[in-house]
């Protein structure tokens, strides 16, 4: 099951008013199951150039793993996770602030931010997750 244009711009949608919310400046990703960019967002006047690249290697790591970016980031150095990030061109960022999507049951992909702090990213990713699973 992949995500639609449709369904990445309601997240992208969700994820930005909840960064408005939270006055922070971020860059939001969305990748499908098969860890293909579906959607990629970056608002005005933030920190980093790098912002995108950022959140699209957490939303990676999230689909490619299936698991939350952060609870990757202990085991970053083991050599299955570095070969992994290999395979993919080394664009996999195993830090918090990404999450995987499911709907009815089944991976659908994940949506991954920077810009904030760890844990803003995380909850504003979250937000986004919440909109595609529904």
């Amino acid at each position: 099951m992949s995500i639609s244009h449709v369904d990445a711009r309601k997240a992208l949608d969700a994820c930005l008013a909840k960064a408005e919310e939270m006055n922070v400046k971020v860059a939001i990703a969305i990748v499908d199951d098969h860890a293909s960019l579906t959607g990629l967002i970056c608002m005005p006047d933030s920190n980093f150039q790098f912002l995108p690249q950022a959140a699209q290697g957490k939303a990676l790591a999230s689909a490619v793993w299936r698991q939350a970016s952060g609870v990757l980031n202990e085991r970053a150095g083991t050599p299955m996770m570095a070969g992994v990030n290999e395979m993919y061109g080394n664009r996999l960022l195993y830090q918090q602030g990404a999450v995987p999507v499911s709907k009815n049951g089944a991976f659908v992909g994940a949506i991954g931010v920077g810009g904030a702090s760890p844990q803003q990213d995380e909850e504003i990713a979250q937000v986004g997750a919440s909109v595609l699973s529904a």
